[in-house]
């Protein structure tokens, strides 16, 4: 995925080398929601934009509040005991080309990409998970999704929403298990 990336890029940059760039970097911080007994955490990171059409954002989410006694309780389906908690991620995207308004600006990504994601296992078989409620498991993880700019001058919002898709694993008995999570974040941007 990594080199159709790059040539994907390659291509376009050669297409657009005659018009001028105007450079593009973002940084963003915010709030995101991911579905579990503790949903809400914070959220950051850098997008560029490298021809008129492609992007990269590299960032970061976390759940800091720990996930709680009292959310360790059965629940109807196995896949239900996985949360997402952090994760470190890439996404290259492709921007929907518009014309701008004069005053404000907007953009349009669609994006995937994959990175290192932290979940938490809140089955009754997780060993001492009752004592340590901020336990996670470490994994690799995918996603698609879309997010949305908008920009007065220098500063503006960031609207994200995307499916995670990973694979989790009760350590006892060995049961993995595809899972599928939402995540939603809203975020301030600076750009310059």
């Amino acid at each position: 995925m990594f080199s159709a990336t790059l040539l994907l890029t390659a291509l376009v940059n050669t297409a657009a080398a005659g018009a001028a760039l105007e450079p593009q970097v973002r940084l963003h911080v915010g709030a995101n929601y991911v579905g579990g007994p503790s949903p809400f955490g914070l959220s950051a990171g850098m997008d560029a934009r490298l021809t008129r059409i492609v992007g990269i954002d590299l960032g970061a989410f976390v759940s800091p509040v720990a996930i709680g006694a009292e959310n360790l309780t059965l629940q109807a389906d196995d896949s239900d005991y996985f949360h997402l908690r952090h994760g470190v991620y890439v996404a290259p995207g492709l921007r929907i080309p518009h014309p701008q308004p004069r005053t404000w600006a907007w953009e349009f990504f669609v994006r995937g990409g994959g990175g290192v994601i932290w979940f938490a296992d809140t089955s009754p078989d997780t060993p001492g998970l009752a004592e340590a409620e901020y336990a996670v498991t470490p994994g690799i993880g995918g996603f698609g999704g879309a997010d949305a700019f908008v920009r007065f001058g220098h500063f503006g919002v960031r609207v994200l929403g995307r499916a995670w898709v990973y694979e989790g694993q009760h350590r006892q008995p060995a049961d993995p298990a595809l899972l599928v999570q939402p995540q939603v974040a809203v975020e301030g941007i600076v750009q310059f």
